[in-house]
């Protein structure tokens, strides 16, 4: 089932020209779509026709939007469902951050563990979008939740962003669920050993 346009009309809706993504965002959907799909199609799910953008320049969300949704429909077949799409795109998202100098970074601050990562989550994202606040609450030692207000993407998509961070720590069986509590807010809670 493709991804769902009026919700992509509603999240497009609620943007602002200062609602802006960094390139290395878009970059990892085109990674995805390139390896599963090839080149031109890559291209088409970019409204520049172009299946690229510069890393470390900020572009309108609109538009990361409407190329994730576009490459969710082409990527269904290879990821089973919409939901699994989303899931993949913000695991490349987050490879794409952590194969960055800035990632690194960010990375060696949380000094190699999960709860130093867990710390990092609102500067992270601040480097990557300019808009939404994210707020951390430890539930257990290795449980937190992360409240995400005014963000526009889907909390699968979100999942697969803190999975795959926590990934980047060594930890093992994590498990990370999102809901969405309103148009651009959700909860997340993850969980590892």
């Amino acid at each position: 089932m493709p991804a769902c346009r009026e919700d992509l009309r509603k999240r497009i809706a609620a943007a602002t020209p200062e609602d802006t993504v960094r390139g290395l965002s878009f970059n990892g959907i085109f990674a995805a779509v390139r390896e599963h799909c090839g080149d031109e199609t890559a291209r088409a799910t970019d409204s520049r026709g172009k299946g690229s953008r510069t890393a470390f320049v900020s572009y309108p969300v609109a538009d990361f939007l409407t190329v994730a949704w576009n490459a969710a429909d082409a990527l269904e077949g290879a990821y089973g469902t919409v939901d699994s799409v989303f899931y993949e795109m913000g695991r490349r998202g987050a490879l794409a951050v952590f194969d960055s100098l800035w990632g690194r970074t960010l990375l060696s601050l949380a000094g190699g563990h999960a709860h130093g990562l867990a710390t990092q989550v609102g500067p992270g994202y601040r480097g990557a979008v300019s808009y939404g606040e994210r707020n951390l609450e430890w539930v257990g030692p290795r449980h937190c939740r992360i409240t995400f207000r005014h963000d526009f993407l889907v909390p699968q998509y979100h999942c697969g962003v803190l999975a795959t961070a926590l990934e980047f720590q060594g930890v093992r069986n994590i498990r990370v669920e999102g809901r969405q509590t309103g148009l651009l807010d959700a909860e997340y809670e993850a969980w590892w050993d």
